[in-house]
């Protein structure tokens, strides 16, 4: 991944919150994929719903798990803007079983600011944002 060090006062890279987010969705973790978002961050859903806080982008989270999602993050790029950082990556995101998986390859935004004491993820569109409805 290309990146530029973040200027912001944090000990986690920005980069970080992308894969942590990604991994924790992959083993099940609700509790760690929801506690990368901050307390109002907006996930933005395949039909371009934007799903505002924490609290209300959790159940979604819920879903995507119980889907048996896994999401590759093949690299990306980082723009850092010092306070807030702006991530696009391509990310390969697989939901179902063993037998009728589905793959999309998305083109994936993200949007992160140190809060609550470290990097979260304040807009993420993990299936990107179209024709910019949102």
């Amino acid at each position: 991944m290309n990146m530029i060090a973040p200027k912001a006062p944090s000990d986690a890279a920005p980069v970080r919150v992308d894969l942590d987010f990604a991994r924790a969705l992959g083993l099940g973790d609700l509790d760690g994929a929801t506690a990368c978002f901050a307390k109002d961050g907006c996930l933005i859903t395949p039909d371009l719903t934007a799903v505002r806080g924490r609290e209300r982008i959790r159940p979604v989270l819920a879903q995507l798990i119980a889907s048996g999602v896994e999401v590759l993050v093949d690299g990306g790029h980082l723009i850092d803007g010092g306070e807030v950082s702006l991530v696009r990556e391509r990310w390969r995101i697989r939901t179902g079983r063993e037998g009728s998986r589905v793959e999309q390859v998305c083109d994936t935004t993200l949007v992160m600011q140190p809060v609550e004491g470290r990097w979260k993820l304040i807009i993420a569109a993990p299936w990107g944002w179209g024709d910019g409805r949102v």
